[in-house]
């Protein structure tokens, strides 16, 4: 891979690990709402699950885009020199976590496919507690 492609691949991915915010702030309230439906009756134990995953998957999303920009990141690093944010990024993550930076591995794919299942999972308990809680 290039050094442009590198620095295009982290640019990428430093923008979509920012979905994986939104994922979670749009998934936070889907476990409130959980447990007030099971505490009226009218939301099955077991749905406090997968709104646990809602968050999980959201903060996945984030992680893997974030793990897969830096990992660009460090490897456009190797082979020339970074735009300062990407350059200042990149020697914040060494001061605080080098062992990390060193172990980290690129997941192009997951990075994409983990906001889509959060997304659709997200989707999927927000319509079934609205519906829930509206009866």
């Amino acid at each position: 891979m290039t050094l442009a492609e590198l620095l295009n691949r982290r640019e990428r991915f430093a923008r979509l690990r920012w979905v994986g915010m939104v994922l979670f702030v749009l998934a936070l309230p889907l476990l409130p709402l959980a447990i007030y439906g099971v505490v009226l009756g009218v939301v099955r134990p077991l749905s406090l699950l997968p709104t646990i995953g809602c968050l999980g998957l959201s903060l996945g999303a984030f992680g893997t885009a974030n793990d897969t920009s830096l990992h660009a990141a460090r490897s456009a690093a190797e082979r020339g020199e970074l735009p300062a944010a990407a350059a200042a990024e990149l020697a914040h993550e060494e001061a605080v976590r080098p062992q990390r930076l060193r172990d980290l591995h690129s997941s192009p794919k997951a990075a994409v496919v983990i906001p889509l299942v959060a997304l659709g999972l997200i989707l999927y308990m927000g319509r079934l507690l609205a519906v829930a809680l509206a009866e």
